[in-house]
């Protein structure tokens, strides 16, 4: 049975993490599951936006200490690429699609680091995010990319008080885009889908490779970087069938190439 559920609400893919009775705690099933979920996700015609959030009252606990203390128990050494850390997320084939987290409950330690994943986040009212590796005499190599999307001091007391903060706080520091009624949580994480889903697939796919690489390149190699996906760009038919449509006052049909 998978750990990771998949599900086509129109457009958008719906991501669950299925282990609620962990807390969705992630062992090696759920990466594994989540890995593959994901390629299927970014494979899938019919998918244009993804959503990733967790089943129960819990987003992801983080690591399973359970599964950890066995190992250990068992002589297994942890690598850094057994968590859901930074170089393990980023060694897999990102999707090019939009991900969008949608957060409820528990969002700790390596449940952190898949919202982080992700290109953007809604959470829940009672929503609590947070780095707790330390209290668990454990490190949390995703951090090491955290002062690219928030402020270096707020990094600073995540990762060395280990305590969680509210949805609140994570919207205030700009990690969350969102802060909604946990009731309405993936209604409205679905409809920011939806309204992605309306523009030119490529266009999508162009802007969020060319913000990511915009935070490790120079001015010199982003400016050659922007012209050559522009170019690009403007050769494809979604290219023509924009201002196409707009002239005939239609909704365009976009065909992704």
């Amino acid at each position: 049975m998978s750990t990771v559920t998949y599900e086509l609400k129109g457009r958008v893919c719906v991501l669950t993490l299925n282990r609620p009775e962990a807390r969705n705690a992630i062992n090696r099933q759920l990466r594994a599951d989540l890995r593959a979920a994901l390629e299927r996700f970014d494979d899938d015609p019919s998918a244009r936006v993804g959503i990733l959030t967790g089943a129960g009252k819990s987003f992801s606990a983080g690591r399973d200490l359970k599964e950890r203390a066995s190992d250990n128990a068992a002589g297994i050494v942890a690598r850094p690429d057994d968590s859901m850390s930074a170089n393990s997320l980023h060694s897999w084939r990102q999707p090019r699609k939009p991900l969008i987290a949608a957060i409820n409950g528990h969002c700790l330690a390596g449940g952190f680091s898949i919202a982080q994943m992700c290109d953007l986040r809604i959470a829940a009212e009672d929503a609590s995010l947070g780095i707790t590796e330390p209290r668990m005499g454990l490190l949390a190599p995703f951090a090491s990319l955290l002062p690219k999307l928030i402020p270096t001091a707020t990094v600073m007391e995540l990762v060395l008080t280990g305590q969680p903060m509210t949805a609140r706080r994570a919207y205030e520091i700009g990690f969350v885009n969102r802060v909604v009624p946990n009731e309405s949580l993936l209604s409205e994480a679905i409809a920011l889908g939806e309204r992605i889903a309306d523009n030119a697939p490529l266009s999508v796919e162009y802007s969020k490779e060319l913000v990511y690489r915009s935070l490790e390149l120079d001015d010199g190699g982003l400016l050659r970087l922007t012209h050559h996906m522009y170019a690009r760009l403007l050769e494809s038919e979604d290219a023509k069938e924009g201002p196409r449509a707009f002239v005939e006052k239609r909704p365009p049909e976009w065909k992704g190439r």
